[in-house]
């Protein structure tokens, strides 16, 4: 049996002040089931050699300066495999508060919803280009819930839009995944790069200065990924890419890298998010350059991206 593995997580869905302009982060990683397994291997053998070894899993949000060499070198250690693996495929999906969502619902049920739109849509495991690679069993590894009816839901409707495959549904605590905690950090990062979140202190420590540099690095090595797939240095961490319908719709799945911001049908425009318009923006931008291209030495191991 040829089968198939969806590592997938969600993050920066809480309300924060002032809030996130990108916000309700979905991120997966999915491959034939012996790459997802080999990938494994590879970040634990690293964890295992961490000069600082971490007694909680690894998240973004516990990332502080003692630990960014051991950061850096499991991020290292993934793009390279990705690298050599073109098999290997990342999704991310995001709203974006611009485009406010009008419609009825509660916030756990939008959560869920747009979940459902992320598996459903992201992997074009439809396509004729899937199809062709003869897998016949998909198996969904999603970070733990403790809402059992709406994970039961959410496993149904996976179960139900996939039914040409053997389809498994499993909801697994992130501590077991190396795969997963990876997610969290370039979750983690792009809404901590594209949000600004650096500029809204009131004190810049040297852990946040680390935090945009860590950023940055890793944007430039998605950028990197993408230029081998597909030969262009354009990279937007925060639009659409990926040309997915049409004649296009093979590449949902052919693409290492899909990203795909996600409006809402029942939506209104709000234009005060638009960065053009907005000189508080533009003095985050210009913060974000500085810090950048100044020298720290706790920051060294970033030099050049």
């Amino acid at each position: 049996m040829k089968q198939y593995q969806i590592v997938a997580d969600e993050g920066w869905t809480h309300g924060e002040t002032p809030p996130n302009r990108y916000h309700h982060f979905f991120v997966s990683l999915f491959a034939p089931s012996d790459t997802i397994s080999l990938l494994e291997e590879k970040l634990k053998q690293v964890n295992d050699t961490f000069e600082h070894p971490h007694k909680n899993e690894i998240k973004w949000s516990r990332l502080n300066a003692r630990f960014f060499s051991d950061y850096k070198k499991l991020i290292d250690s993934f793009f390279d495999f990705w690298h050599a693996h073109d098999e290997l495929k990342y999704r991310q999906l995001f709203l974006d508060r611009k485009y406010e969502y009008t419609g009825e619902g509660n916030p756990k049920d939008m959560l869920f919803m747009v979940y459902y739109q992320f598996l459903k849509h992201s992997f074009g495991f439809d396509s004729d280009y899937f199809k062709a690679l003869g897998i016949d069993s998909l198996l969904f590894k999603l970070d733990n819930y403790p809402d059992k009816t709406r994970k039961q839901t959410l496993s149904d409707y996976v179960q139900s839009f996939y039914s040409d495959f053997h389809v498994k549904i499993n909801f697994i605590d992130s501590k077991t995944s190396y795969i997963m905690q990876v997610v969290d950090i370039l979750m983690g990062s792009a809404g901590y790069y594209g949000n600004f979140k650096f500029c809204k202190k009131d004190e810049v420590k040297t852990q946040d200065i680390c935090k945009l540099k860590l950023s940055k690095y890793i944007q430039k090595r998605l950028e990197l990924i993408q230029k081998q797939d597909r030969s262009t240095t354009l990279f937007h961490w925060f639009e659409n890419t990926g040309g997915v319908k049409g004649a296009y719709y093979d590449n949902r799945h052919r693409y290492k890298i899909v990203i795909w911001k996600f409006i809402p049908h029942e939506h209104k425009v709000e234009r005060s998010w638009e960065h053009g318009k907005s000189e508080e923006i533009k003095k985050f931008k210009a913060k974000h350059k500085y810090w950048l291209q100044k020298e720290d030495e706790y920051c060294d191991m970033f030099r050049g991206y």
